[in-house]
């Protein structure tokens, strides 16, 4: 987890992952720490259109999932890949392991909206190794199958190594619940063989 004793490098990073007549996902906001980064994840729904109803206060429909075991398929989904082929997604089957500290991780944070918009943020984790990391979306609800982005492992790096470590002798603790967190999932790219990362 992020440690609240660091104040973030910022990263000079946004991309539009999915831009359609009616629906958009951006990413921005990227923050840097010592062992990960996060970054806001904003969608947005044409306000012209009255068919879309409260879809976008829930994007990645986290409420039905929880009624089932899988992510819906018409759900908005995010993926995260590093160039050594590791890979984290929002439809992830695997359990998050304390065992292997360099499995990729990606956990939800806050998040909130309305019929129109949702802005929400994500934590990923370790820091990224030389290359860039892709992120890849799809929301078949809206008819994207699938598209892709890439961020600047380096910057991230970079903004890591100018985070301000405000205690370092502060020691681990749970959350005391700024920071709502649920596993999305941890996996490696033997995991998904044969999966669409998105």
């Amino acid at each position: 987890m992020r440690s609240d004793a660091v104040i973030p490098g910022s990263v000079p990073a946004e991309v539009v992952l999915i831009r359609t007549e009616q629906v958009a996902v951006a990413v921005g906001s990227v923050r840097a720490y010592p062992n990960g980064f996060e970054f806001t994840v904003h969608t947005r729904l044409r306000g012209d259109d009255e068919n879309w109803g409260p879809g976008a206060a829930d994007p990645f429909e986290w409420h039905r999932h929880r009624r089932g075991p899988q992510v819906p398929e018409e759900a908005l989904r995010l993926g995260v890949m590093y160039a050594d082929g590791r890979l984290a997604a929002t439809t992830g089957r695997h359990p998050l392991s304390d065992a292997d500290p360099e499995r990729l991780v990606l956990l939800q944070g806050g998040g909130g909206g309305n019929d129109r918009s949702w802005d929400g943020d994500f934590w990923v984790s370790p820091l990224p190794p030389e290359g860039p990391v892709t992120l890849v979306a799809s929301w078949l609800e809206h008819g994207v199958a699938e598209t892709s982005a890439d961020l600047d492992g380096a910057a991230i790096r970079e903004a890591a190594r100018h985070a301000v470590i405000l205690w370092p002798e502060e020691p681990d603790h749970e959350s005391g619940g700024g920071w709502r967190s649920a596993t999305i999932t941890a996996g490696t790219s033997d995991d998904a063989e044969g999966e669409d990362p998105a």
